[in-house]
């Protein structure tokens, strides 16, 4: 399922993106014997500040910055040193929750180091602390035309700013766009299903003559399924050329990430993208092998860093979908429940939550999954649809007409972002007809018709498990339909692929 995004935790991840570290200990313009023990003394002051904002302390060291701020002998350094002071000054202002002083340190670093890509990451993150995703934008796409290296940044920042700016397909192109030619990769890992992103919005708006570039960026399975499937692409896709093979794609990619693991043995998140393309080419087994280590230290109750939280968490994500595949659900439920502890850790410990929830709706222990739900806190609107849906078909098992209003009430409210979801509550209740509209307005979407034609695909699968058999079936009878064939033809195709479905059952 999609990424969930609270505000919070988007901020940690802006601001890991643009450290307090700046050092202002040299030699000043205007050197005397009497000032340059001057100036070395305010610059110990700067580095003591600087050094207890690195360590937590940003009260305290804001405090001192603010009088060092003040001192008339900051103009006695370069350019350079007064821009990394002011700068450094703004982070822990911002820090410290007091905004307007921030943008004034900011603005004023700004002034020593125009159009510096580090500045103007500290600014997009204090105009995302503020909750504005256009200016924030706005610097990030200026920070990435100034860097001269791809800059270091979370992608989960970059996918809020997407979702934010998903009503504004022209500004999400040039952000895009901009991390293209910027090289930036996430994780470690080629972003294939942005670069797929930024295609699709240059067909959609008239830049033709970009795509090529574009697409040569792509080879990841999953988004060449998507090429095929979506006539936009049909005049750069050449059926017979091996590149857009996806079984020989994924071959190719899962031989790339090996490589790349091995040279330099990190865990992030090619990784993690090396166990999706394992599950993708049915090699269960190895994605076991891949993660019996990790599940065997979770299960002990040990945890791993912070900076590897994240990846491990989605590792075991993946090894439950081969424990599911091979049988063993119990230990499928405990490899999710693990994913979920771990997951706390990093950036996406919602998702995870509400996974355990979908993986005890499979089983079709639905009372379980809507208390697993319920406990989830600090959701957004399509977070708040997910946790809805599975508290719907929990609150129909148990004839609860009254929660079952109350779910439906949240899901709808939130239709045009989790369509998804509304989709899955009518397929749950038998709406054949209701759910087929859902599914060709998405095929209608600019934006939800890519994934939505590779939710369609004729792909290898798994027999349901009890909690899915009745609304798989109601799936492939909602496939079958005329008009949802029609819309299909109009905009794709469907094909076969020897490759397992990332849903397993469909």
């Amino acid at each position: 399922m999609p990424r969930v995004f609270p505000l919070a935790a988007l901020l940690v991840a802006a601001l890991a993106s643009t450290p307090a570290s700046a050092s202002i200990t040299v030699a000043p313009q205007k050197p005397s014997v009497t000032a340059d023990a001057m100036h070395q003394a305010y610059a110990t002051r700067w580095d003591e500040a600087i050094q207890q904002s690195r360590s937590g302390n940003t009260l305290g060291a804001l405090i001192a910055m603010e009088r060092l701020m003040e001192d008339p002998m900051l103009d006695d350094f370069d350019a350079e040193h007064r821009g990394r002071a002011a700068q450094v000054a703004g982070w822990t202002a911002m820090v410290q929750k007091k905004p307007d002083q921030a943008r004034r340190y900011l603005q004023r670093a700004q002034e020593a180091l125009p159009d510096d890509a580090q500045i103007l990451l500290t600014l997009m993150s204090l105009e995302l602390s503020e909750n504005k995703p256009v200016p924030a934008t706005r610097l990030l796409v200026q920070a990435l035309k100034h860097a001269d290296a791809p800059l270091p940044l979370e992608h989960q920042a970059i996918n809020y700013l997407q979702y934010r700016l998903r009503d504004q397909p022209l500004q999400r192109m040039e952000l895009l766009q901009a991390l293209f030619d910027n090289g930036w990769k996430s994780g470690g890992l080629e972003p294939t299903g942005l670069w797929l992103a930024l295609a699709t919005l240059q067909a959609d708006n008239g830049r033709d003559d970009d795509i090529p570039a574009t697409l040569a960026r792509i080879t990841a399975p999953a988004e060449i399924i998507r090429l095929r499937s979506d006539k936009r692409f049909d005049r750069y896709v050449d059926r017979n050329d091996a590149r857009f093979d996806p079984v020989q794609a994924a071959q190719k990619h899962l031989d790339e990430l090996r490589v790349s693991g091995l040279l330099d043995r990190k865990l992030d998140a090619r990784m993690a993208e090396f166990s999706s393309t394992l599950l993708m080419l049915d090699r269960n087994e190895e994605v076991l092998a891949l993660t019996d280590g990790m599940a065997a230290a979770a299960a002990e109750g040990e945890s791993p860093s912070a900076a590897e939280a994240e990846w491990v968490a989605w590792l075991l994500n993946s090894r439950l979908t081969a424990l599911r595949r091979l049988g063993r659900t119990d230990d499928a439920l405990a490899a999710a429940q693990q994913a979920a502890r771990i997951g706390a850790l990093g950036p996406d410990g919602i998702e995870h939550q509400l996974n355990v929830s979908f993986v005890f709706t499979s089983l079709g222990r639905m009372q379980e999954a809507a208390q697993t739900a319920s406990d989830i806190q600090g959701l957004a609107g399509y977070g708040k649809a997910a946790q809805a849906l599975v508290q719907f078909a929990a609150a129909r098992e148990r004839g609860d007409a009254k929660a079952m209003g109350a779910a439906r009430e949240v899901i709808l409210a939130q239709r045009n972002d989790a369509r998804l979801f509304h989709r899955e509550m009518l397929l749950d209740e038998g709406n054949l007809e209701g759910a087929a509209a859902v599914l060709i307005e998405q095929l209608r979407s600019p934006d939800d018709r890519g994934e939505t034609l590779a939710s369609l695909q004729d792909m290898r699968t798994y027999p349901s498990l009890p909690g899915d058999v009745k609304i798989d079936a109601a799936w492939r009878a909602l496939k079958q339909r005329a008009d949802v064939q029609a819309e299909v033809a109009r905009v794709g195709r469907i094909e076969h692929y020897e490759l397992v479905s990332s849903s397993t059952s469909r």
